[in-house]
């Protein structure tokens, strides 16, 4: 008596979901580019350096002061592969100060982030200002 497998209804339907699964999970994940990763940190990375500018208070000193070089040197000791620049707004759209890392040439995608903040002048009352960072890769 010679043994035999015998594939039941149930099986086949079992192995023709699973090959429809993995080759719909291959097709969903061969779309996914590494660009999208990149592209995520640089917008990381700009959110950071905006966030660490505004809490240690180099923004508000470089408007009172009227001083890129603080921000210069941030942008310049920044990740060594990442160019990035940035300008400071009022808040009626007027340009006070711009700041960018020397010898940047960037290739590929950027990425933009405005970042609003509020300083207190010194007869009390609040001026907002925005922060327009603009980085990509070298």
């Amino acid at each position: 008596m010679s043994r035999a497998f015998i594939f039941t209804l149930d099986a086949i339907l079992a192995i023709i979901l699973c090959t429809i699964l993995f080759f719909s999970a291959y097709s969903i994940l061969s779309q996914f580019q590494y660009s999208t990763v990149r592209d995520t940190a640089l917008f990381d990375v700009s959110a950071d350096v905006l966030t660490s500018l505004e809490k240690n208070n180099t923004l508000r000193n470089a408007i009172y002061y009227s001083r890129n070089s603080d921000i210069s040197a941030i942008l310049s000791n920044s990740s060594s592969n990442v160019c990035s620049d940035l300008v400071i707004y009022s808040s009626d759209n007027k340009p006070l100060l711009i700041a960018q890392r020397a010898d940047c040439k960037c290739t590929g995608s950027r990425s933009l982030l405005v970042r609003s903040f509020i300083i207190p002048n010194s007869n009390g009352t609040l001026s907002a200002y925005f922060a327009k960072m603009e980085a990509c890769y070298k």
